[in-house]
């Protein structure tokens, strides 16, 4: 009984002194900065999927425009599959 007695004024001295007052921000401000790293992370891989998606969408846009030309006269054979050559092996820096 004095044991707990003992321990309980050690407990409430502690608190009282003020030597756990800052222990409360620290764990508040840890799982706000992990949780804005887990945030950042999700915000990174949907941005380079949507970098991805929108070459890929490029891609497509330029060789369909080059299709368009080459339906309507305005380029023949040779520069159409030169162009559609050098279309695909750059990627647009992908």
């Amino acid at each position: 009984m004095m044991m707990q007695q003992m321990m309980n004024q050690m407990s409430e001295s502690w608190h009282r002194t003020g030597l756990f007052m800052g222990m409360h921000w620290l764990w508040w401000l840890f799982w706000i900065l992990a949780l804005a790293m887990i945030l950042w992370a999700f915000w990174r891989i949907h941005a380079d999927r949507a970098e991805q998606h929108q070459g890929a969408m490029r891609q497509e846009s330029a060789e369909e425009q080059l299709r368009a030309r080459f339906a309507a006269g305005e380029i023949d054979e040779d520069e159409y599959a030169r162009r559609l050559r050098i279309l695909r092996e750059t990627n647009f820096g992908s």
